[in-house]
C-alpha cells in the first residue's frame, strides 16, 4: 500500500503530550505521505488520559475501552472528541467475553488464555447475575446480548467504529450484519446506562 490509513501509538500516557520526538516524527510521517492519520490507543480503564493530547490538534483518532458495562468515557472524553471531530475506535465492546451471554460459573478457559485469570474466581458468576438483568432487555431492537451490546457502542454519535474480538467465522459474520447504520432508540440507550457497572477486572 501507499500509505497507512491510521498509525496509533499502543498504551498512551498523557505525560508525553509536549515531547517533541513522537510529534516531530508523526509530523514528518504525514508530509511524506507515508501515514494519513495518527492516533492513540488509552490504557486499560483510562479515558481522560487523552484529554491533554486531543487539545493539542495533534491526534485524529481515539481509542478506548467502552462498552454497557464501562461507559466512563462518555463522561469525558466523547463530548470533547465530538467538538474537536476526533474519531473514536472502541476496543473491549464485549468486555473481553463477559457481554457475549455465553459465559457461565461453570466455564472453563484454556490453558494460557488470559480470560482464566479474567474471569477468575467469582467474577464469572458476577457476569451471569448482571447479563441475565440485560437479557430482560432483548427482543426488537437487539436479539442476542453481542448485538444489543455491539448496537449500544456504536449508538454513541462520538463512536467510528468497534473492534470487537471474534473467535470464528460465524462471530465474524455475524458481527460484521451490525454495520448497518439502526442505532438504538434513546429510550433503550437511558435503559442501558443503569447497567453501568465501575470495575476493573485487569487488576
Amino acid at each position: 500500500m501507499d500509505a497507512i490509513d491510521i498509525l496509533q501509538f499502543h498504551v498512551w500516557n498523557d505525560e508525553w503530550t509536549d515531547e517533541s520526538e513522537w510529534s516531530d516524527a508523526i509530523g514528518k510521517l504525514k508530509e511524506q505521505g507515508k501515514i494519513r492519520h495518527f492516533g492513540v490507543s488509552i490504557n486499560d480503564h483510562q479515558p481522560e488520559n487523552a484529554l491533554l493530547l486531543a487539545a493539542t490538534g495533534k491526534v485524529d483518532t481515539i481509542q478506548v475501552i467502552h462498552n454497557i458495562f464501562d461507559q466512563t468515557p462518555e463522561e469525558k472524553l466523547y463530548p470533547y472528541c465530538l467538538e474537536k471531530k476526533i474519531g473514536i475506535i472502541v476496543r473491549v465492546p464485549l468486555d473481553e467475553g463477559g457481554l457475549t451471554g455465553t459465559i457461565t460459573a461453570d466455564t472453563q478457559f484454556p490453558a494460557g488464555d488470559f480470560r482464566a485469570r479474567y474471569f477468575r474466581d467469582d467474577r464469572k458468576q458476577q457476569i451471569v447475575d448482571r447479563v441475565a438483568k440485560l437479557n430482560n432487555l432483548l427482543g426488537k431492537e437487539a436479539e442476542t446480548i453481542p448485538e444489543l451490546a455491539l448496537r449500544y457502542t456504536l449508538s454513541h454519535p462520538a463512536v467510528s467504529t468497534v473492534i470487537p474480538g471474534m473467535r470464528s467465522v460465524k462471530n465474524v459474520q455475524l458481527n460484521c450484519k451490525l454495520s448497518d447504520g439502526r442505532l438504538l432508540s434513546e429510550k433503550m440507550m437511558l435503559e442501558l446506562k443503569n447497567h453501568r457497572w465501575d470495575r476493573n477486572f485487569y487488576r
